[in-house]
């Protein structure tokens, strides 16, 4: 037990020694270290996080409770680091006069150690300031104030313990003021209907509480209406106020104005008439839309908007562009429509640049605007190769990719990319051996560095638009529309069998909002083949007789069809809390089994006397699955955050297969999931019998992980992390006792926990996951957990798990 305890009594001495330190050793005499910084709201009315987010002077970070960063700081001396700095400095004094007298540049001085712990890594000891203290209290008084609460009062206590503060700020909100009456006027006459007409969605309403933020999301809303109607030159600063609190019963007046801007057209904009408007290419191969009058040596028109370019086919189909472009000539100005072509022209990824500029420069019509759009393309065609060392289910291995694309196909902003795969793997055999005593081949086969040989050449296309038989005008406006169609085919050399797996897929892609995407794929179509089984793998599946096993082993065909939903609120702008939901639903084979009903096709007899139906002579898999992950992240600071998934699902197999074929069925374990086991080595529920290679998959999932992420040093990470999950089969099978659902599920999960390293480097990141078998389901009652006395016996090879992965698991 001692020896399975060292990792984690090693990392408690390490933490409690630097927790030991004084934390105030490098604070100048007389001054205090802030440790402690609290905001108390007597009447829970004001969000405690708003409170904290206020303050001006917070105490330093830490990890697990500990000042990591501030012991870091502290470590070393000031006096040593300066005299080792003095000669530093004096020993590149005399290298330099060196280089100078051999005509050669003079270097600087680099930092020193100390230097480069307190200055890089470490952080400065937060010292009290009694000023800064004044200004948290004065900022917590406005923020109160821009809520509603205007006979706020907020006083603050210091506690002084040795060289320690403790600062405590204590807020009384009193009673909000609420919104009486809601006025506007317009001095502006020409917009004065557009705002009565849409007055009833304003987000100012009598009765509410009084708050600044809502005041100004009524500019936006306003501003966004009147820019969506053509007033191009309207600002949010056209928009004011006026608070009247005299009416009493902290009641409030609101009045607002709209004034007009001096200098600008007074009415809606609208673009030039349908010819005027171009949409052409330059000499430097930029695209541009603009007016009749400039240079045009060539140009194709389509759909009122001219295309030029000079002395070759333009470089992307007009038909194409359109799609694109939501500001058309004669259109009313629509700020809307001008950001979303902006944003589609961008997310294509075709361009390198994109400009919309907006003038009515030389127009003699009041209420005319010219657009002019910039595109300057990218580079249409790239090759690259790439190399991977691996890790799946623990199973070390290589691959080398290499890969064409091009962004331009048939000038439709289309794309293809076209991959080749070579991979070699370790693989466990069904002997339970990685490799096989035999030929004499160091890189692969029996005795061989690696077992398992696999070749992959895929090709993809993706189209930003819908191609048939979906109807392009019902969705293209709002929807950004992809289409994409794969074709895949992959060779497997394994030690017990050989696989071939060929696959067509065809769908669609939409956005519903900025966070919410659909996929559709309505053909889905898998072809496995097992053209050879080891004679020991053969004699294997006839002794255990299992169904499972034996059809996840036999050709068979997936004709599926699969809708995915994925909410989605991560973006390039950090957060305090970001939430990921996706959710499938797949379906295969149920149509043609409906057909085969119908119509009463020939059925075939297995050797259990199940009939079924084959498509090309091969049996086709029917199921229903249903699949859900959520998560949730919590930044904490700058430095660490927390991250939390729940991910679960079910797999019904249907008649004419009668099992889930093995590429859609459940396992856990492994890199990305409960990661002090092996992929697909636990389960199914508590069933214990002896692991092979390839036995432990399940038709329920069920798995929850959690993870507490922190930069320790520069672009090293670590994190500590708990999973628990396991599989399970709808229907308990008497030859895996232990292995169906049940109302005790909660007991058969397997718990892992561990400590994770991290490297970081921004474009990638490297993953070492050391996990523990902290509960095993597969033992009986009394010796799951690693504590009880029952699991004494167990060895660390046993209990601990390595998984490298690229990028965080979730």
């Amino acid at each position: 037990m001692l020896v399975r305890a060292a990792p984690t009594l090693l990392l408690l001495f390490c933490l409690l020694a630097m927790a030991g330190c004084d934390p105030a050793k490098r604070v100048p005499a007389g001054r205090h270290l802030l440790v402690k910084a609290t905001a108390k709201e007597r009447a829970n009315q004001v969000n405690q996080g708003d409170l904290s987010t206020l303050m001006k002077q917070r105490p330093n970070k830490r990890i697990l409770g500990v000042r990591f960063y501030l012991a870091v700081y502290n470590f070393p001396d000031p006096g040593s680091i300066a005299r080792k700095k003095a000669r530093k400095l004096e020993r590149n004094e005399v290298n330099n006069q060196r280089r100078i007298a051999k005509g050669r540049q003079p270097k600087e001085v680099g930092r020193t150690t100390g230097e480069w712990m307190r200055e890089v890594v470490g952080e400065a000891p937060v010292v009290f300031d009694s000023a800064l203290t004044d200004r948290t209290r004065e900022q917590m008084l406005l923020y109160l104030l821009r809520e509603g609460y205007f006979e706020a009062r907020v006083t603050d206590t210091v506690e002084f313990r040795g060289r320690k503060a403790h600062v405590t700020y204590y807020v009384d909100a009193g009673e909000p003021y609420l919104l009486d009456t809601v006025t506007y006027t317009v001095d502006h006459g020409g917009i004065h209907e557009y705002v009565e007409r849409t007055w009833e969605g304003s987000l100012l309403k009598p009765g509410d509480r009084f708050r600044a933020e809502h005041l100004d999301a009524e500019r936006d809303r306003i501003t966004g209406i009147l820019k969506g109607l053509g007033y191009l030159y309207f600002t949010r600063e056209q928009v004011s106020y006026d608070a009247d609190t005299a009416v009493g019963d902290r009641k409030v007046k609101l009045a607002m104005r709209i004034t007009r801007a001096p200098g600008r057209p007074p009415g809606p904009l609208w673009g030039p008439r349908r010819d005027d408007l171009l949409f052409g290419q330059d000499d430097g191969g930029r695209l541009t839309l603009h007016r009749t009058g400039t240079v045009m040596p060539d140009a194709l028109v389509h759909e009122g908007i001219a295309f030029l370019y000079r002395g070759r086919k333009p470089a992307y189909r007009p038909q194409a562009l359109e799609t694109a472009l939501f500001v058309h000539p004669g259109d009313r100005f629509d700020q809307r429509m001008s950001d979303l072509t902006y944003k589609r022209l961008t997310n294509l990824r075709v361009f390198d640049r994109v400009d919309m500029v907006y003038d009515t420069v030389g127009i003699a019509a009041h209420d005319r605007v010219n657009c002019t759009v910039r595109l300057l393309p990218a580079s249409q065609q790239s090759l690259s190769a790439e190399g991977f060392a691996t890790n799946r289910g623990g199973f070390l291995g290589t691959s080398i990719s290499l890969s064409y694309r091009h962004r331009n196909l048939f000038r439709s902003m289309g794309s293809v990319q076209a991959q080749l795969t070579l991979g070699l793997e370790a693989q466990q055999s069904f002997t339970g051996e990685t490799t096989n005593a035999g030929d004499g081949n160091p890189l692969l086969g029996r005795g061989a560095l690696f077992n398992t040989i696999e070749i992959g050449p895929e090709i993809t296309f993706r189209f930003p638009q819908f191609l048939l038989p979906i109807n392009r005008k019902r969705f293209a406006r709002a929807s950004a529309p992809r289409t994409t169609l794969g074709l895949l085919y992959n060779y497997q050399r394994r030690p017990d069998y050989n696989r071939t797996l060929a696959k067509l897929s065809f769908g669609y892609e939409w956005n519903e909002s900025r966070t919410k995407t659909w996929t559709l794929n309505p053909v889905e179509v898998n072809v496995i083949r097992i053209p050879y089984r080891s004679p020991e793998f053969q004699e294997y599946l006839v002794q255990t007789n299992d169904p499972v096993l034996i059809d996840s082993y036999t050709d068979h065909l997936i004709l599926g069809n699969r809708l995915m939903f994925t909410f989605n609120t991560q973006d390039k702008i950090k957060k305090r809390d970001d939430f990921f939901v996706r959710t499938y639903l797949e379906s295969s084979g149920n149509l043609m089994r409906l057909i085969g009903n119908t119509f009463s096709l020939p059925q075939t007899t297995d050797t259990a006397g199940n009939t079924f139906y084959t498509l090309t002579g091969v049996r086709f898999a029917q199921f229903l699955k249903v699949d859900a992950d959520l998560r949730y992240y919590r930044r904490i600071h700058e430095k660490s955050s927390l991250a939390f998934r729940m991910a679960g699902g079910v797999g019904i197999p249907l008649n004419n297969l009668g099992v889930l074929p093995f590429e859609t069925s459940y396992f856990v374990g492994g890199a990305n999931g409960l990661r002090a086991w092996r992929a697909r080595s636990v389960g199914p529920g508590s069933y214990p019998g002896e692991l092979v290679a390839f036995d432990r998959i399940g038709e329920i999932r069920i798995e929850a992980n959690a993870e507490y992420r922190f930069n320790l040093i520069g672009f090293v990470e670590l994190a500590l992390f708990a999973d628990a999950a396991n599989i399970w089969l709808l229907h308990e099978d008497e030859r895996r006792p232990g292995s169906g659902f049940g109302s005790d599920f909660l007991s058969e999960l397997a718990i892992g926990t561990g400590l994770g390293l991290r490297l970081n480097f921004e474009f990638f990141l490297v993953r070492f996951d050391l996990g523990m078998k902290t509960k095993d389901p597969s033992y009986a009652s009394g010796s799951r957990w690693l504590f009880e006395r029952g699991a004494k016996d167990r060895t660390l090879s046993q209990l601990l798990n390595l998984n490298l992965g690229i990028g965080y698991p979730f």
